[in-house]
C-alpha cells in the first residue's frame, strides 16, 4: 500500500525538480524486529534524508506464507509511504531469504535512481550528494565488503577465478581492497577482490539495475548449488557487475558505517561524516531484541554504555522516537 504520488512521482516537490528521482528498496521478513527496523529506517529517512526525505520505500517481503492483510493492520506503512511487495511462495521455498534480494532487483522501477538498503540501516545525514553524483556519473556506488567470502562456502580454499568459473565467467580483475584488511584479517591472499560490495547500501541508476537483475538470478541459483555460503547474494551481485561491465564507484565507509569496533578504528576518519549507519553486528546490543517493540526501543534509549556508531544509532532513534510514539497512540485511539 502507498500514498498516491509516492511511487510514480506525479507531483514532485519543488526542491526535487531538476534532480534525479529516487526510490528505496529494502528486503525484510514479516516479523516484529524487521518491521520495527523498517519503521525506524523510514522515519530516519524522512527526518534526515535531505532532498530525498520523501522518497518512496518499497519493502520486499519473504516468508513461508503470504499475509495479505499485514498492510491493513499496520496503517503506519501507508502513512509513511511504504509499499509491501510479497515474494511469490515458490521463489521463497526455493531460495529462502535470498528470494527477497532477487525479487527486489527484478522490480518495476519508477525513478531515476534506486537505493538498496538493508533493514538494519539508519539515515543520519542527507543523501543528496550520493544520489546525484551516482546518477550524474552513471555508476553503481557502494562500499567494498569488509572481508573475503572465499572461505565461507563448500569449496576447499577457492580463489575468485574458481568462484567465477562456477557461473561460466572468466577470472575477474582484483582491483579493490577489502575495507577490513589489516584489522579484521591479514592473509595477503584475500586482500583484494573484484567489485564485491557490501549489500547493505547500494546506490544505482534504475536503468543499470534492471540489467543487473536479469544477470543476477542465474548467478545466484548456481552459487546456491555449488558454493552455498551466507554471502552468495553479494557474490552474485559482483558477478553480474563484472559480466555486464557495469561502471562502479567504491564509496568511503561514511555511506555504510558499521557498528564494528575494528572497522570503527580502521576507518575512524569517516565516523564524524557518517551518513548511513549499518547495524550489521550484534555489537553492544542485539538487533532482534532492540527492535522487538516500542518498549525495547525506549529501553535502548536509556542506555549509557553505547559507543561510536552504536551511540550514533541511539541519537538517530532518539530523534525519531516521538514520531513512533505518536503513531502508536493514533493506532490505539483508532482501535
Amino acid at each position: 500500500m502507498s500514498r498516491p504520488g509516492w511511487r510514480r512521482h506525479t507531483r514532485l516537490p519543488r526542491f526535487l525538480r531538476g534532480r534525479p528521482t529516487l526510490e528505496v528498496h529494502v528486503p525484510i521478513g514479516p516479523t516484529p524486529p524487521f518491521l520495527y527496523q523498517l519503521r525506524c529506517l523510514t522515519h530516519s529517512l524522512r527526518r534526515f534524508g535531505g532532498a530525498y526525505r520523501h522518497a518512496p520505500v518499497i519493502a520486499t517481503v519473504g516468508a513461508d506464507s503470504t499475509d495479505e492483510g499485514l498492510a491493513d493492520r499496520m496503517p503506519w506503512l501507508a502513512a509513511n509511504g511504504i509499499e509491501l511487495r510479497w515474494v511469490p511462495q515458490n521463489e521463497f521455498t526455493r531460495l529462502g531469504i535470498y528470494a527477497t534480494g532477487l525479487r527486489r532487483l527484478q522490480s518495476e522501477f519508477h525513478s531515476h535512481m534506486v537505493l538498496l538498503l538493508d533493514a538494519d540501516t539508519l539515515i543520519r545525514r542527507p543523501l543528496d550528494d550520493l544520489i546525484e553524483r551516482s546518477y550524474r556519473d552513471g555508476v553503481l556506488a557502494g562500499t567494498i565488503a569488509h572481508a573475503t567470502p572465499l572461505a565461507q562456502g563448500k569449496l576447499a580454499d577457492p580463489d575468485w577465478a574458481q568462484l567465477f568459473s562456477l557461473c561460466g565467467l572468466p577470472p575477474p580483475r582484483l582491483e579493490y581492497e577489502h575495507t577490513g584488511w589489516g584489522y579484521m584479517f591479514s592473509d595477503p591472499r584475500y586482500r583484494y577482490c573484484p567489485p564485491y560490495f557490501n549489500y547493505g547500501v547500494i546506490a544505482v541508476p534504475a536503468r543499470l539495475l534492471s540489467r543487473i537483475g536479469h544477470a543476477y538470478g542465474p548467478c545466484l541459483e548456481r552459487l546456491r548449488t555449488a558454493f552455498g555460503s551466507y554471502f552468495d547474494g553479494q557474490i552474485a551481485l559482483a558477478m553480474a557487475i563484472v559480466q555486464l561491465e557495469v561502471p562502479v564507484r567504491a564509496l568511503p565507509l561514511r555511506y555504510n558505517m558499521p557498528n564494528n569496533p575494528l572497522l570503527e578504528a580502521l576507518h575512524h576518519q569517516e565516523i564524524e561524516h557518517a551518513a548511513i549507519l549499518h547495524l550489521l553486528g550484534d555489537q553492544q546490543f542485539r538487533r532482534a531484541e532492540t527492535f522487538a517493540s516500542l518498549a525495547s526501543l525506549e529501553a535502548f534509549l536509556q542506555r549509557t554504555d553505547l559507543r561510536v556508531v552504536s551511540l550514533m544509532a541511539q541519537e538517530v532513534i532518539r530523534a525519531i522516537f516521538p514520531a513512533l510514539v505518536a503513531e502508536e497512540c493514533r493506532a490505539v485511539a483508532a482501535a
